[in-house]
């Protein structure tokens, strides 16, 4: 019953007046139980599910691009034609139908099966390292088994955790309104059975492209046929008097946002340097821990 509250828009197993869709345009609404997303391109109708599959965001207010829907919130990216999840942060697909249209209505009839693999290319690369354990190399790791390939994947994270969505970073997890379960993209069994490798607490030391080998920090060597670099940046470290003091705090790993809450339970006032996107996001979330916030910045106007 919870579910059926949910539910917005006409039915599209009643059918709905083709009047209603206009071309580039799009309409939410549901069949049998499930909310679903209708959208036209010229003559061409499709219906695929409403909800982003990243944090749930409703398609229904992105954009259109080609046949591709984007996600308002994150800019997720989804086939029209399959559901298929194309870009990250998504990286589930979400359903697909049938769309018939007889007597000036629409119709939505049932879900579609779910994308085959394609064949491999003989010239595919024998083995690929990922060097980078965030969400990017996650994507393209999974990237590669949705899209057929069989051969060797391996991720080479310096983090101690399994691959997370670092939004939550600043915002959910660090305001303590959601739990460190939510944090991990996928858990260990599905890299197991995806056969996808994951060192984690491990760098990489030195890469010789001749040779196509990684050296890692203790010493061994790791051959690769594709090397993809996914490391992402790092925080900018304050040059000035004091900055290698321990209660100063950076954030970008999952271990650095359980130092700056254990320190947020025995603070009172915090200080902000910068008024960046996510500095403004950290505010709000240690705000929402009853702390006192200052930010400093030489911006005029945050963000």
């Amino acid at each position: 019953m919870a579910e059926e509250k949910k539910l917005s828009g006409p039915d599209f197993a009643e059918g709905v007046s083709i009047t209603e869709f206009a071309d580039g345009g799009m309409v939410q609404g549901h069949a049998n139980g499930e909310a679903i997303l209708v959208a036209r391109r010229g003559e061409a109708y499709f219906a695929i599910g409403a909800s982003c599959t990243h944090y749930g965001g409703p398609l229904a207010e992105g954009l259109i691009a080609g046949d591709t829907v984007r996600c308002p919130w994150h800019h997720a990216c989804f086939s029209l034609r399959t559901g298929e999840a194309l870009r990250a942060p998504a990286l589930d697909p979400v359903s697909s139908w049938k769309v018939e249209t007889s007597g000036g209505k629409l119709f939505v009839r049932e879900k579609q099966p779910g994308k085959k693999r394609p064949a491999v290319s003989a010239k595919a690369p024998e083995n690929v390292i990922i060097v980078g354990g965030g969400a990017a190399g996650n994507a393209a790791a999974e990237m590669l088994r949705r899209d057929g390939y069989s051969g060797g994947v391996t991720m080479i994270s310096a983090d101690d955790a399994t691959p997370y969505d670092r939004p939550n970073l600043s915002k959910d997890f660090l305001a303590g309104t959601a739990n460190e379960e939510w944090i991990p993209l996928r858990s260990m069994d599905f890299y197991r059975e995806h056969q996808i490798e994951l060192l984690l607490n491990t760098r990489v030391a030195a890469i010789d492209p001749r040779k196509k080998s990684v050296q890692l920090a203790d010493g061994s060597n790791r051959k690769f046929d594709a090397l993809l670099l996914a490391t992402g940046a790092e925080p900018v470290k304050l040059k000035t008097p004091g900055a290698d003091s321990p209660q100063v705090c950076y954030l970008r790993s999952l271990s650095d946002c359980r130092a700056i809450i254990g320190r947020a339970a025995k603070a009172r006032r915090v200080v902000l340097v910068g008024a960046s996107f996510i500095a403004m996001e950290v505010a709000a979330s240690l705000i929402h821990r009853k702390l006192q916030v200052h930010v400093v910045a030489p911006e005029a106007v945050p963000m």
